[in-house]
């Protein structure tokens, strides 16, 4: 094999592994069957939503969410879910 096909197979991998380095987004899942309205309060912009019942949402990282009277900053590979109106994440 020669340098150069060697350091395009090393860039390549390095170019496939970095999305999997950087974790990914954080999700909301809504275990109960009623919908709730959530904030996702994002630096200055604040955008309101809703999630249906025993759905699951994406996220953004860095962005802080209220939900059933809770309040949690997000996070990568962060999981919400609400189960009985209370609201955990981990």
């Amino acid at each position: 094999m020669s340098k150069l096909t060697l350091a395009l197979s090393l860039a390549a991998a390095a170019a496939l592994a970095l999305p999997a380095a950087a974790g990914s987004s954080p999700t909301l899942h809504n275990a109960d069957s009623s919908e709730y309205s959530y904030d996702l309060e994002c630096g200055a912009s604040t955008t309101h939503s809703t999630i249906g019942g025993n759905t699951t949402v994406t996220l953004t990282d860095g962005c802080t969410l209220k939900v059933a009277g809770s309040s949690k900053a997000l996070r990568s590979d962060m999981t919400c879910e609400i189960s009985g109106g209370s609201l955990s994440c981990r």
